[in-house]
Parts: C-alpha cells; sequence; structure tokens
C-alpha cells in the first residue's frame, strides 16, 4: 500500500467516500503512517489503527498485520474487502486461510501496469481473489491475461479527477517566471518525478523544439527520486532557468495548469494517468505517449496527441504542431472537456463501484444479496 499521495490514493478514498454516502458502512485498513489514513480519519472514515502492510517475508510485521486484519474483519463484518496492491492482497489470502468460513468477498482494483509474473505464488494468491476492478483497456486485458482469471467477475471502472477543484476561476503562476516573456509559449507537465514518467526524454523532446521554436518556455512541477537526474540532464542540454523551470512539490497544481498553453506527459507506463486526465479538465491540449492507459482519455487526434514512447524528435514534431496550429490545439482541448464531463465524473465513478459490489453480492460465493457494508483496504 502507497505511503504517500497519488492517482491510486485519490481513487480509494474518492471510492469510500462516495460509497459512504450511498449509506454504506467503509471502513480503511490500510498503513497507519500512510496519507489514506490521515485523510480517511479527517473525512470522518473508520480506520483501523496498527497496520504497517510489509511483505510477507517480513514476518515479524506480516505476522502482527494479519492478527490484527483476523480480527477487524471479525469485529466489522464486512460483505466485500477491496483491495488495492500487493501487501494488502498477501494478507488477505492468507487471512482467508486462518479465518475459516463466511470470509468476505474480496475484489483487487489493478491499478498500474506492471506485468503479474504466473509462478506458482503468484498464481496462488490472485486466482483466490473473488473479482477484479481495472482503471482502463489495458489493465483490463492484462487481468485478464493472467493464469486462470479470464472468467473472474471484472469491472472496468475508471478514475476521475476532481472536477470541481479544477474548474475554479484562479489566479496564474506566469509571475513567478520574471526571466520569461509574456509571449513565450508555456509547456508543463505535473507528476511524480520517477522514471516511468519519462521526463528524460521530454527534456532531449523539449531541447528539440527549443531550436525550432525559440520563444518557448517548458514547467516541470512536481518532486521525486529522478530530479537530480534530470537537473543534471537539463544543465548537460544546456536548458537553463530562462527555458525551464522546476517548480518542485506544489499545492496549487489547479493554478500551476491554469497558466500553462499546454500539457506533455510522455510516460513509458502509466495505468490510465491521473494527471493527465486534470490537464484535459482544465481545457489543455495534451501530448502524450501511445502506452498503458494513457488512450483511453488522449485519444489521437480527437482529444489531444499520441506518439510512441522512446521517441524524442516525435514528441517534439507533436510539441510544434500544437504550437503552431491553435485551431487544432483549441479542437483537442474542447473535444476532451467534453469528453472528462460526460466519461469520468464522480458520480459515474461510485454508481458503477456500488453497481459491482452489488452484483457481487447477489451472484458471488457468498451469495449474500442484500446486505450493505463494504471494506477497502
Amino acid at each position: 500500500m502507497l505511503r504517500g499521495w497519488g492517482g491510486q490514493s485519490n481513487r480509494i478514498l474518492t471510492e469510500a467516500l462516495g460509497t459512504a454516502r450511498a449509506g454504506h458502512d467503509v471502513a480503511f485498513a490500510v498503513p497507519e503512517v500512510s496519507q489514506l489514513h490521515k485523510k480517511g480519519l479527517e473525512a470522518g472514515l473508520t480506520c483501523f489503527p496498527g497496520y504497517e502492510f510489509k511483505p510477507p517475508a517480513q514476518i515479524w510485521h506480516f505476522l502482527p498485520d494479519l492478527k490484527r486484519f483476523v480480527r477487524d474483519i471479525r469485529r466489522f463484518k464486512p460483505d466485500i474487502i477491496h483491495l488495492h496492491g500487493s501487501q494488502d492482497t498477501w494478507l488477505a489470502m492468507t487471512a482467508r486461510k486462518t479465518f475459516g468460513p463466511g470470509f468476505p468477498i474480496t475484489i483487487r482494483t489493478k491499478h498500474n501496469t506492471w506485468v503479474w509474473k504466473p509462478h506458482r505464488a503468484n498464481r496462488w494468491l490472485y486466482q483466490g481473489v473473488d473479482a477484479y476492478e481495472s482503471i482502463s483497456i489495458f489493465t483490463d486485458r492484462q487481468i485478464a491475461a493472467f493464469p486462470g482469471l479470464a472468467r473472474k467477475p471484472r469491472a472496468l471502472i475508471r478514475s476521475v479527477p476532481d472536477i470541481p477543484r479544477f474548474d475554479e476561476a484562479l489566479p496564474s503562476i506566469r509571475a513567478e517566471f520574471a526571466n520569461v516573456p509574456k509571449d513565450a509559449f508555456l509547456w508543463g507537465v505535473t507528476c511524480r518525478l520517477r522514471r516511468e514518467k519519462a521526463l528524460d526524454v521530454l527534456l532531449k523532446g523539449f531541447a528539440e523544439v527549443r531550436k525550432r521554436r525559440p520563444k518557448v518556455h517548458l514547467v516541470i512541477g512536481g518532486d521525486g527520486s529522478e530530479r537530480a537526474n534530470l537537473e543534471a540532464q537539463a544543465r548537460l542540454l544546456d536548458l537553463g532557468s530562462d527555458v525551464l523551470t522546476f517548480l518542485g512539490f506544489r499545492k496549487d497544481v489547479p493554478s500551476v495548469l491554469h497558466s500553462l498553453d499546454a500539457y506533455v506527459l510522455p510516460s513509458r507506463e502509466e495505468g490510465l494517468g491521473t494527471a493527465i486526465l486534470e490537464a484535459l479538465t482544465v481545457g489543455l491540449p495534451v501530448v502524450s505517449t501511445n502506452t498503458g492507459g494513457i488512450p483511453d482519455s488522449v485519444r489521437h487526434e480527437q482529444t489531444g496527441l499520441l506518439v510512441e514512447p522512446e521517441n524524442p524528435n516525435a514528441l517534439a514534431d507533436a510539441m510544434v504542431r500544437i504550437m503552431d496550429d491553435p485551431p487544432l490545439a483549441r479542437r483537442l482541448a474542447e473535444n476532451a472537456q467534453h469528453m472528462i464531463r460526460e466519461e469520468f465524473t464522480e458520480s459515474r465513478l461510485i454508481a458503477d463501484t456500488i453497481k459491482f459490489y452489488e452484483q457481487l453480492l447477489a451472484d458471488g460465493p457468498s451469495g449474500r444479496a442484500g446486505t450493505r457494508q463494504a471494506s477497502s483496504s
């Protein structure tokens, strides 16, 4: 389970709060030090204390968590346990073996594009889960491709942006860039600075864009393990503060996005891409890569432009095309905003989640239709 905050954590909290508003009892069994535990408490959800969620090999952590988990299931008596990662899945499947008859229905959401290796331990683990939820067409196909899962109940329910938060009228941050010409085209990205986001490819592509269109600036918002490497690469590419700004971690992401002219994220892998959904929500033309779940929202030539991963020259071509063709940029952005408000709404996410829960309660292994509790771990 994640300790920090990102698209996965936001999805879990959104589902939990929506299910609670619909009249169901919801509880979190998540790492006590996690942001999800903190935000769950702040939102008034039941959050069980003491969990660490370490790998089973760390038995001195795993066994106390297992004892807590079985105890909390017996006390809370959930009908559904909703799993979201490797450690909680190991915990739940082990608990099922020690619990005996009457163990709740288990659902596992696949949030990332990591390939599950079909060795014996993983087959035992994933085949033991009762049902699966995916966040994109790509992750749904990955689930179906794993041995023994194709016939499991599955639901494709995409994550969503916080539309009201990004619809607000917000101040521009352009005043922070005193050395940037007012007529410079402002590209930007907001994400965790990790290898899978391929910001090294972005810097190479942007260096090419700069050669062709000098009046351009790139803003990178976020922090992470790759920041030092990216700053070193920028120096090698002669991308100084006059053309590139590392904003670091920001709490005002909506203001950052509203200040941009266009958004670019050339990810190597992406389960869906919550950061991209946010950019589409505010009406930015988007350039991204044809990988993972990104095409679920960035539909080439309709709601954005897609290029193949690891191709900085193709990325530069697409970025220049957006800069040189304002009608195209405007059409893509308008189409994207309409799509977000039709297909990526919180009400749809919650309705589809509850519908899946109810279907499993009616038809699933426990056969206990009509009960009203759900537990998310």
